[in-house]
Protein backbone atom coordinates (compact mmCIF):
# COMPACT_ATOMS: atom_id res chain seq x y z
CA UNK A 1 0.00 0.00 0.00
CA UNK A 2 1.49 3.23 -1.16
CA UNK A 3 1.98 6.45 1.20
CA UNK A 4 -1.53 8.16 1.70
CA UNK A 5 -1.23 11.65 -0.32
CA UNK A 6 -1.76 15.39 1.92
CA UNK A 7 -2.02 18.73 0.77
CA UNK A 8 0.85 20.84 0.44
CA UNK A 9 -0.62 22.55 3.58
CA UNK A 10 -0.86 19.66 5.78
CA UNK A 11 3.09 19.61 5.79
CA UNK A 12 3.56 23.62 5.92
CA UNK A 13 1.36 23.55 9.15
CA UNK A 14 3.31 20.65 10.82
CA UNK A 15 5.98 22.39 10.45
CA UNK A 16 5.33 25.85 11.43
CA UNK A 17 3.58 23.92 14.77
CA UNK A 18 7.33 22.33 15.08
CA UNK A 19 9.39 25.78 14.56
CA UNK A 20 10.95 24.11 11.00
CA UNK A 21 10.38 27.30 8.63
CA UNK A 22 12.05 29.60 11.32
CA UNK A 23 14.86 31.50 9.29
CA UNK A 24 17.00 30.17 12.01
CA UNK A 25 15.98 26.57 11.13
CA UNK A 26 16.73 27.24 7.88
CA UNK A 27 20.30 28.48 8.53
CA UNK A 28 20.60 24.92 10.94
CA UNK A 29 20.21 22.68 7.72
CA UNK A 30 21.79 24.89 5.49
CA UNK A 31 24.73 24.35 7.98
CA UNK A 32 23.99 20.57 8.24
CA UNK A 33 24.31 20.64 4.42
CA UNK A 34 27.39 22.60 4.21
CA UNK A 35 29.18 20.20 7.05
CA UNK A 36 28.14 17.00 4.87
CA UNK A 37 29.03 18.41 1.72
CA UNK A 38 32.78 18.74 2.78
CA UNK A 39 32.51 16.01 5.33
CA UNK A 40 33.51 18.43 8.12
CA UNK A 41 35.82 16.63 11.08
CA UNK A 42 38.03 18.44 13.97
CA UNK A 43 40.52 17.91 12.07
CA UNK A 44 39.62 19.77 9.55
CA UNK A 45 38.33 23.04 11.44
CA UNK A 46 41.89 22.85 12.94
CA UNK A 47 43.15 25.20 10.25
CA UNK A 48 40.45 27.40 10.74
CA UNK A 49 40.38 27.54 14.45
CA UNK A 50 44.31 28.97 14.68
CA UNK A 51 43.01 32.06 12.97
CA UNK A 52 40.16 32.27 15.08
CA UNK A 53 39.64 34.63 18.19
CA UNK A 54 36.75 35.21 20.31
CA UNK A 55 33.90 37.26 19.70
CA UNK A 56 30.91 37.08 22.24
CA UNK A 57 31.79 33.64 23.24
CA UNK A 58 32.29 32.07 19.52
CA UNK A 59 35.01 31.74 17.47
CA UNK A 60 35.33 34.06 14.45
CA UNK A 61 37.90 35.43 11.56
CA UNK A 62 38.13 39.06 11.31
CA UNK A 63 39.43 40.77 7.85
CA UNK A 64 42.76 40.67 9.36
CA UNK A 65 42.91 36.96 10.76
CA UNK A 66 41.30 36.15 7.35
CA UNK A 67 44.52 37.33 5.56
CA UNK A 68 46.62 35.22 7.77
CA UNK A 69 44.83 32.56 6.93
CA UNK A 70 44.84 33.45 3.05
CA UNK A 71 48.53 33.51 3.66
CA UNK A 72 49.26 30.16 4.97
CA UNK A 73 47.68 28.93 1.69
CA UNK A 74 50.71 29.74 -0.27
CA UNK A 75 54.63 28.46 0.13
CA UNK A 76 55.97 31.18 -1.39
CA UNK A 77 56.27 35.03 -0.34
CA UNK A 78 56.48 36.98 -4.06
CA UNK A 79 52.24 36.76 -3.71
CA UNK A 80 52.04 38.31 -0.46
CA UNK A 81 51.42 41.74 -1.69
CA UNK A 82 49.00 40.42 -4.02
CA UNK A 83 47.34 38.23 -0.98
CA UNK A 84 46.94 41.37 1.05
CA UNK A 85 45.01 43.52 -2.19
CA UNK A 86 42.45 40.41 -2.43
CA UNK A 87 42.22 39.61 0.75
CA UNK A 88 39.49 42.22 2.00
CA UNK A 89 37.74 41.63 -1.45
CA UNK A 90 37.44 37.71 -0.58
CA UNK A 91 36.57 38.21 2.98
CA UNK A 92 33.77 40.82 1.87
CA UNK A 93 32.47 38.40 -0.45
CA UNK A 94 32.40 35.57 2.06
CA UNK A 95 30.73 37.54 4.88
CA UNK A 96 28.09 38.77 2.11
CA UNK A 97 27.61 34.99 1.58
CA UNK A 98 27.76 33.86 5.02
CA UNK A 99 24.40 35.68 5.91
CA UNK A 100 22.45 34.82 2.54
CA UNK A 101 19.56 34.41 2.14
CA UNK A 102 18.37 33.91 5.63
CA UNK A 103 20.00 36.02 7.72
CA UNK A 104 20.18 40.27 7.56
CA UNK A 105 22.77 42.16 6.26
CA UNK A 106 25.27 43.31 8.51
CA UNK A 107 24.63 47.11 9.22
CA UNK A 108 27.34 49.83 7.64
CA UNK A 109 30.09 51.05 9.74
CA UNK A 110 29.14 47.50 11.64
CA UNK A 111 32.99 45.48 12.03
CA UNK A 112 32.40 42.38 9.97
CA UNK A 113 33.42 39.07 11.17
CA UNK A 114 33.29 35.12 10.20
CA UNK A 115 31.88 32.19 12.19
CA UNK A 116 33.21 28.95 11.73
CA UNK A 117 29.29 27.82 10.57
CA UNK A 118 29.25 31.59 8.10
CA UNK A 119 32.76 30.42 6.60
CA UNK A 120 31.19 26.85 5.64
CA UNK A 121 27.95 28.00 4.62
CA UNK A 122 29.54 30.93 2.37
CA UNK A 123 32.09 28.45 0.50
CA UNK A 124 29.25 26.04 -0.35
CA UNK A 125 27.55 29.01 -1.65
CA UNK A 126 30.92 30.29 -3.25
CA UNK A 127 31.73 26.78 -4.86
CA UNK A 128 29.94 26.12 -8.05
CA UNK A 129 30.48 21.87 -7.59
CA UNK A 130 29.42 22.15 -4.13
CA UNK A 131 26.50 24.35 -4.79
CA UNK A 132 25.41 22.35 -7.93
CA UNK A 133 25.02 18.82 -5.60
CA UNK A 134 23.50 20.55 -2.80
CA UNK A 135 21.19 23.45 -3.43
CA UNK A 136 20.69 24.06 -6.88
CA UNK A 137 17.69 22.37 -7.35
CA UNK A 138 16.51 20.09 -10.43
CA UNK A 139 13.38 21.51 -11.49
CA UNK A 140 9.83 19.93 -12.01
CA UNK A 141 7.81 22.02 -10.18
CA UNK A 142 9.39 20.84 -6.95
CA UNK A 143 11.73 23.80 -7.23
CA UNK A 144 13.19 26.19 -10.06
CA UNK A 145 16.40 24.55 -11.16
CA UNK A 146 19.20 27.27 -10.75
CA UNK A 147 21.64 27.97 -13.67
CA UNK A 148 24.98 29.18 -14.64
CA UNK A 149 24.02 32.67 -14.24
CA UNK A 150 22.62 31.93 -10.67
CA UNK A 151 26.13 31.24 -9.33
CA UNK A 152 28.19 33.70 -10.91
CA UNK A 153 25.31 36.58 -9.60
CA UNK A 154 25.61 35.34 -6.22
CA UNK A 155 30.01 35.78 -6.39
CA UNK A 156 28.90 39.32 -8.18
CA UNK A 157 26.39 40.12 -5.34
CA UNK A 158 29.36 38.65 -2.89
CA UNK A 159 32.40 40.88 -4.67
CA UNK A 160 30.11 44.21 -5.38
CA UNK A 161 29.02 47.06 -3.36
CA UNK A 162 25.66 48.57 -3.64
CA UNK A 163 24.42 51.87 -4.33
CA UNK A 164 21.83 54.17 -2.92
CA UNK A 165 19.55 54.37 -5.59
CA UNK A 166 18.95 52.43 -9.36
CA UNK A 167 21.08 53.80 -11.82
CA UNK A 168 20.45 56.04 -14.08
CA UNK A 169 19.22 54.77 -16.83
CA UNK A 170 17.38 51.87 -15.14
CA UNK A 171 14.38 49.86 -16.73
CA UNK A 172 12.68 47.88 -14.82
CA UNK A 173 10.97 46.31 -18.13
CA UNK A 174 14.12 45.05 -19.78
CA UNK A 175 15.82 44.05 -16.51
CA UNK A 176 12.83 41.85 -16.08
CA UNK A 177 12.94 40.92 -19.96
CA UNK A 178 16.84 40.33 -19.71
CA UNK A 179 16.53 37.84 -16.44
CA UNK A 180 13.71 35.66 -18.39
CA UNK A 181 16.24 35.22 -21.64
CA UNK A 182 19.13 34.61 -19.62
CA UNK A 183 16.30 31.34 -17.90
CA UNK A 184 16.16 30.11 -21.35
CA UNK A 185 19.36 30.35 -22.79
CA UNK A 186 21.20 28.21 -20.36
CA UNK A 187 18.98 25.42 -21.68
CA UNK A 188 19.71 23.26 -24.75
CA UNK A 189 16.23 22.36 -26.18
CA UNK A 190 14.28 25.20 -24.35
CA UNK A 191 11.40 26.66 -26.41
CA UNK A 192 12.04 30.73 -26.65
CA UNK A 193 8.53 31.59 -25.77
CA UNK A 194 7.42 33.99 -23.34
CA UNK A 195 6.75 30.70 -20.59
CA UNK A 196 8.95 28.92 -19.71
CA UNK A 197 9.01 25.10 -18.96
CA UNK A 198 9.65 24.25 -14.79
CA UNK A 199 13.48 23.68 -15.91
CA UNK A 200 14.11 27.21 -17.13
CA UNK A 201 12.11 29.51 -14.76
CA UNK A 202 12.95 33.22 -14.69
CA UNK A 203 14.30 34.51 -11.29
CA UNK A 204 12.52 37.90 -11.57
CA UNK A 205 8.87 38.60 -12.40
CA UNK A 206 5.89 40.11 -10.81
CA UNK A 207 6.21 38.35 -7.50
CA UNK A 208 9.64 39.18 -6.77
CA UNK A 209 13.10 40.10 -7.77
CA UNK A 210 16.50 37.46 -8.06
CA UNK A 211 17.30 38.10 -4.85
CA UNK A 212 13.72 37.17 -3.61
CA UNK A 213 13.49 33.76 -5.63
CA UNK A 214 17.10 32.99 -3.98
CA UNK A 215 15.01 33.12 -0.86
CA UNK A 216 12.43 30.67 -2.40
CA UNK A 217 14.58 28.82 -4.09
CA UNK A 218 17.00 27.60 -1.28
CA UNK A 219 13.38 27.20 1.19
CA UNK A 220 12.72 24.61 -1.58
CA UNK A 221 16.15 22.83 -1.06
CA UNK A 222 16.32 23.01 2.78
CA UNK A 223 12.59 21.85 3.83
CA UNK A 224 12.48 19.30 6.34
CA UNK A 225 12.10 15.73 5.34
CA UNK A 226 12.69 17.15 1.78
CA UNK A 227 11.84 14.17 -0.15
CA UNK A 228 9.01 13.14 1.75
CA UNK A 229 6.20 15.84 1.19
CA UNK A 230 3.93 17.28 -1.75
CA UNK A 231 5.20 21.03 -0.98
CA UNK A 232 5.71 22.93 -4.28
CA UNK A 233 8.04 26.33 -5.00
CA UNK A 234 4.71 27.66 -5.47
CA UNK A 235 3.67 26.90 -1.38
CA UNK A 236 6.32 28.95 -0.42
CA UNK A 237 6.33 32.28 -2.40
CA UNK A 238 3.59 33.94 0.48
CA UNK A 239 6.17 32.20 3.41
CA UNK A 240 8.76 33.87 1.71
CA UNK A 241 7.11 36.89 1.66
CA UNK A 242 6.31 36.87 5.57
CA UNK A 243 9.80 35.80 6.44
CA UNK A 244 11.85 38.71 4.61
CA UNK A 245 9.02 41.34 6.80
CA UNK A 246 9.51 39.24 10.16
CA UNK A 247 13.11 38.31 9.83
CA UNK A 248 14.37 41.83 8.43
CA UNK A 249 15.88 40.31 5.54
CA UNK A 250 15.21 43.13 3.23
CA UNK A 251 18.29 43.72 0.82
CA UNK A 252 18.75 46.06 -1.93
CA UNK A 253 17.56 45.02 -5.51
CA UNK A 254 19.90 43.65 -8.10
CA UNK A 255 20.38 46.63 -10.40
CA UNK A 256 21.94 48.61 -7.43
CA UNK A 257 24.71 46.45 -6.46
CA UNK A 258 27.84 47.17 -8.95
CA UNK A 259 31.17 45.75 -9.25
CA UNK A 260 34.36 47.87 -8.77
CA UNK A 261 37.32 48.15 -11.22
CA UNK A 262 39.72 47.83 -8.36
CA UNK A 263 38.35 45.07 -6.27
CA UNK A 264 37.92 42.86 -9.28
CA UNK A 265 41.87 43.61 -10.34
CA UNK A 266 42.65 42.83 -6.82
CA UNK A 267 40.48 39.45 -7.40
CA UNK A 268 41.76 38.68 -10.54
CA UNK A 269 45.66 39.09 -9.44
CA UNK A 270 45.32 36.47 -6.60
CA UNK A 271 43.39 33.91 -9.05
CA UNK A 272 46.38 34.24 -11.81
CA UNK A 273 48.76 33.68 -8.36
CA UNK A 274 47.16 30.18 -7.86
CA UNK A 275 47.36 29.51 -11.73
CA UNK A 276 51.11 29.90 -11.86
CA UNK A 277 52.07 28.52 -8.02
CA UNK A 278 54.93 29.72 -7.62
CA UNK A 279 57.61 28.14 -5.25
CA UNK A 280 59.47 30.18 -3.07
CA UNK A 281 62.59 32.07 -4.79
CA UNK A 282 60.47 31.89 -8.14
CA UNK A 283 59.25 35.13 -9.90
CA UNK A 284 56.18 35.84 -11.53
CA UNK A 285 56.19 35.49 -15.41
CA UNK A 286 56.85 38.62 -17.22
CA UNK A 287 53.29 39.01 -18.53
CA UNK A 288 51.56 38.49 -14.98
CA UNK A 289 50.34 42.27 -15.06
CA UNK A 290 49.15 42.23 -18.66
CA UNK A 291 47.11 38.84 -18.16
CA UNK A 292 45.23 40.79 -15.01
CA UNK A 293 44.85 43.76 -17.32
CA UNK A 294 43.68 41.93 -20.43
CA UNK A 295 40.93 40.00 -18.76
CA UNK A 296 40.01 43.47 -16.58
CA UNK A 297 39.61 45.59 -19.54
CA UNK A 298 37.04 42.90 -21.14
CA UNK A 299 34.56 43.12 -18.48
CA UNK A 300 35.09 46.98 -17.79
CA UNK A 301 36.61 48.61 -20.40
CA UNK A 302 37.58 52.08 -19.39
CA UNK A 303 34.71 52.18 -16.67
CA UNK A 304 35.28 51.77 -13.06
CA UNK A 305 31.91 49.87 -11.96
CA UNK A 306 29.80 46.96 -13.91
CA UNK A 307 26.41 45.68 -13.09
CA UNK A 308 25.59 42.32 -12.92
CA UNK A 309 24.40 41.72 -16.88
CA UNK A 310 27.77 43.40 -17.86
CA UNK A 311 29.20 40.64 -15.95
CA UNK A 312 27.34 37.95 -16.83
CA UNK A 313 27.88 38.40 -20.36
CA UNK A 314 30.97 38.53 -20.41
CA UNK A 315 31.42 35.31 -18.23
CA UNK A 316 29.57 33.34 -20.01
CA UNK A 317 31.10 34.49 -23.46
CA UNK A 318 33.95 32.91 -22.45
CA UNK A 319 36.13 35.66 -23.86
CA UNK A 320 38.78 35.58 -20.81
CA UNK A 321 40.33 33.56 -18.67
CA UNK A 322 37.88 34.17 -15.78
CA UNK A 323 35.92 31.76 -16.89
CA UNK A 324 36.81 29.99 -20.02
CA UNK A 325 33.83 27.62 -19.66
CA UNK A 326 35.08 24.84 -17.26
CA UNK A 327 33.91 26.13 -14.62
CA UNK A 328 30.33 26.26 -16.06
CA UNK A 329 29.81 25.39 -19.58
CA UNK A 330 32.44 24.57 -21.78
CA UNK A 331 33.22 20.67 -22.26
CA UNK A 332 36.41 20.63 -23.49
CA UNK A 333 38.53 17.76 -22.08
CA UNK A 334 42.80 16.26 -22.66
CA UNK A 335 44.72 18.31 -24.55
CA UNK A 336 41.85 21.11 -25.14
CA UNK A 337 40.99 22.12 -21.63
CA UNK A 338 42.21 24.55 -19.89
CA UNK A 339 40.99 25.77 -16.30
CA UNK A 340 39.44 28.87 -15.63
CA UNK A 341 40.49 31.86 -13.18
CA UNK A 342 36.94 30.48 -11.59
CA UNK A 343 38.16 27.08 -10.42
CA UNK A 344 41.24 28.64 -9.02
CA UNK A 345 38.98 30.33 -6.27
CA UNK A 346 37.34 27.04 -5.84
CA UNK A 347 40.49 25.63 -5.37
CA UNK A 348 41.37 28.32 -2.70
CA UNK A 349 38.16 27.52 -0.68
CA UNK A 350 38.24 24.20 -0.89
CA UNK A 351 42.19 24.37 0.88
CA UNK A 352 40.34 26.66 3.92
CA UNK A 353 39.01 23.25 4.87
CA UNK A 354 41.59 20.77 4.04
CA UNK A 355 43.06 19.15 7.19
CA UNK A 356 45.81 21.07 8.77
Amino acid sequence: MGKMWHPPETYLNKWAAENELSAARFVARLDETAKDDMHITPAKLARIEKYCALHDGEPVLSEASFEKLLVSLFPSSVGLPILSRAAPVLFHMLVYLSRYPFMPEQRKGERAYLTRDGLLRAVLLAHQDRARRTISGYGGGHTRTRTAADHRRLLFQGLAVQLESDPPGYDKNIWQADAAERARNLYDGVSRELTCPDNALTNRDEVGDELFHDLVDFMCQLLPDWEDNTVRRENLLELAKSMIQEEGLHRAPLQRYELRREDFEALIEMLLLVYESPEEGDTLPANFTERRDKVTKEFFGQKEGIDFKVFDEVCGSGRTEFDTGSAGGNFASGDDYKPSLLEMLYWILDELFKEA
